[in-house]
């Protein structure tokens, strides 16, 4: 487990009531730094979206998350709700005739974008004719020259963000001059937002990029480098479970998830993955975990989608120990169908019985009824191979 950071502040509207939040990079509990990077980037969208989830972070409001023109070339902000997503480009940013072509593209899609404090000249005018939002900072325009600043930037069918007000006196001075928005410590300090979630392995991130990208590879490639990580699984399914996405709570195991998302979505997330720069390796409680979903998947009767659903049921199974949080709360995330949930909480079905069965083997309570069903034979070799794929797993991940 680790845990995740974020620093959000407020964003206010003319009556002082909070309608947006810039979401900023941390990288830990005294990390104060706002960098901007595509690491930070990246790091800031995966924690906000996907490990806490955005309504938790800023409920029905926007989120103002600086981008680099990498993650908006990647075309990676696809796999995010536009409604509530606001690009803010820094004022430095290098543009081109493709990086104006892409904010057309995502301007139309929905997305906010903001721009941080730019002097109006001919140079800026690309990006001032496409932003929603201007940002103003206050502590690099002259109070004296204020007044001429916001009246260029009013030629522009933009809203005015007051930025880093610190005073009352600034506060009174930007509502005289009609700012729509304000933001500063004279209002709120940022407040660090955090939250626990898997490490992720290095190994798995790259080698589904690899499959990805490759046009020869096929879907069962795909499948099985997401199965064999926990950390991945529970993040493809919390992304079909997200509001960017919309899915229907039918999905009955990860390989019908890479089916449904498509390999374009898959390559994004993976994408973002990679430029975050997660690479702490699992512990050692996904190689049992991994082994019960191996073993699970062996056990499984014989039909079409019988042992992705069996594996998928064993892989889950050890997620509360995983994430520190009651498994019915994290499966509560989870778009997994009917079938499949019950079968991991109460064991029920005909894959809560293997899951049971499984269990059993792990404790060696070999007298319980669960084993009933197992001709113990093959059943002590289908354990070994599952117990020795899980070491193999593993290992490759930790010498990634």
């Amino acid at each position: 487990m680790r845990t995740v950071y974020l620093g959000r502040q407020p964003i206010f509207n003319r009556d002082l009531k909070p309608v947006a939040y810039e979401l900023l990079y941390r990288g830990g509990a005294t990390d104060h730094s706002d960098k901007s990077d595509v690491r930070a980037s990246a790091n800031v969208l995966i924690n906000a979206f996907l490990e806490m989830g955005v309504q938790r972070v800023v409920g029905k409001a926007r989120a103002f998350i600086h981008v680099t023109p990498e993650i908006l070339d990647d075309d990676l902000l696809r796999l995010f709700d536009p409604a509530q997503l606001v690009l803010q480009l820094m004022p430095d940013v290098a543009f081109d005739d493709a990086l104006l072509v892409t904010l057309d593209r995502l301007r139309a899609a929905g997305y906010g974008i903001a721009v941080d404090d730019l002097l109006v000249h001919e140079g800026t005018l690309p990006l001032l004719e496409r932003a929603h939002f201007v940002k103003v900072d206050l502590t690099a325009v002259p109070a004296d020259e204020l007044e001429e600043h916001v009246a260029a930037l009013r030629r522009f069918a933009v809203a005015l963000v007051a930025e880093k007000v610190e005073t009352h006196e600034q506060f009174a001075q930007c509502q005289a001059l009609g700012f729509d928005f304000y933001q500063g410590y004279f209002f709120a300090r940022p407040k660090l937002v955090t939250g626990r979630t898997m490490v992720e392995d290095r190994l798995s991130v790259l080698q589904l990029l690899a499959i990805l990208h490759n046009p020869q590879s096929d879907l069962s490639a795909v499948q099985a480098v997401v199965q064999r990580s926990v950390s991945l699984s529970y993040r493809l399914l919390r992304y079909a479970n997200s509001a960017a996405f919309n899915l229907p709570r039918q999905i009955s195991s990860i390989a019908h998830a890479t089916v449904v998302l498509g390999q374009r979505r898959l390559r994004d997330m993976a994408t973002l993955l990679a430029l975050s720069g997660i690479s702490d390796k699992p512990p050692e409680l996904t190689r049992t975990i991994l082994a019960r979903a191996r073993l699970c998947a062996m056990l499984a009767p014989p039909g079409r989608g019988n042992a992705d659903t069996a594996f998928t049921t064993g892989l889950f199974s050890g997620l509360d120990a995983l994430m520190d949080r009651p498994l019915a709360e994290l499966l509560a995330d989870l778009p997994l169908s009917e079938e499949t949930r019950l079968a991991i909480l109460e064991q029920r079905g005909p894959f809560g019985r293997i899951l049971a069965a499984v269990l059993a083997l792990e404790r060696g309570d070999f007298e319980t009824d669960a084993l009933g069903m197992l001709d113990p034979q093959p059943t002590s070799q289908a354990y070994l191979e599952a117990v020795d794929w899980a070491n193999q797993t593993v290992d490759e991940m930790h010498a990634a």
